[in-house]
């Protein structure tokens, strides 16, 4: 994907693979921590089980390369709930699984990370994940950030593909062709048996089709298209890099108060 924006591409970004000292000069840099956090669900038969912390994994490298970050290793078993009968389906009670992220931000903030941003690549993990956010910028020093990568992805869908999809759709394929294309199996994808328009007056789990497309919109089914994969990519990427950028530097403003000197 092509990047205009100055970075270093060789610098190690991923925290598991840095020693300590590298570490602590991140800290005293005030670079910022990502935390990517996804699930193991069924993502149709086309792309892999990992698909949600996968993408989230691959948003926190490149905007980490970006923007002098580290990464830290991406938590990959989240709140599956619709596909939860299908194998190897991740479910945990929402209170254990809040308590563990949480617990693992304070750990970071313990030793320095000021600014922590948490990139989710899972719907069923938002609601524990507000809730947690809210509880942790009550305390001093404290900055973190949300990222749900696919919402933002949305105005991207739009353009490159002139539509949206839902789980396991167009938004899903097109970053996995893009980040990790070596794990897309496209002979596997078959719309008749696949795609499922989700309705509100009809439960069923599992659905009868795991590439859920919300609005019915034939725009919004999976599309293998490298190049258009990148260009969706370039923009949702670039899209976050500017809402992160003017929010680390509202932070640095910081002066001891909730709001910006």
């Amino acid at each position: 994907m092509e990047n205009n924006s100055q970075r270093e591409p060789c610098r190690e970004v991923r925290l598991d693979r840095l020693t300590s000292p590298a570490i602590e000069s991140l800290i005293r840099s005030d670079a910022p921590l990502f935390f990517p956090v996804g699930t193991l669900e069924a993502h149709g038969r086309h792309l892999p089980v990992g698909t949600d912390t996968l993408c989230a994994e691959g948003v926190a490298l490149e905007m980490a390369r970006r923007l002098g970050g580290v990464v830290a290793p991406a938590f990959a078993y989240g709140l599956t709930n619709l596909l939860a009968q299908t194998a190897p389906a991740s479910f945990y009670p929402e209170p254990q699984w809040g308590d563990f992220i949480e617990t693992t931000l304070r750990n970071f903030r313990h030793h320095g990370f000021h600014r922590l941003i948490v990139v989710n690549g899972h719907g069923g993990n938002r609601p524990p994940l507000q809730s947690l956010a809210r509880r942790l910028v009550r305390e001093r020093d404290t900055a973190l950030c949300v990222i749900n990568w696919w919402k933002l992805s949305e105005p991207a869908a739009q353009q490159v593909y002139g539509g949206l999809g839902g789980h396991a759709a167009v938004e899903e394929t097109a970053a996995m062709v893009a980040l990790y294309p070596e794990s897309v199996v496209e002979s596997q994808y078959s719309p008749a048996t696949d795609d499922y328009q989700p309705i509100d007056g009809f439960w069923g789990y599992p659905p009868p089709g795991e590439v859920l497309i919300y609005d019915g919109n034939p725009s919004g089914r999976p599309d293998f298209a490298p190049e258009k994969a990148r260009r969706f990519m370039d923009n949702t990427l670039k899209d976050i890099e500017s809402r992160l950028r003017r929010w680390l530097a509202a932070v640095s403003r910081l002066t001891g108060g909730l709001r910006p000197a």
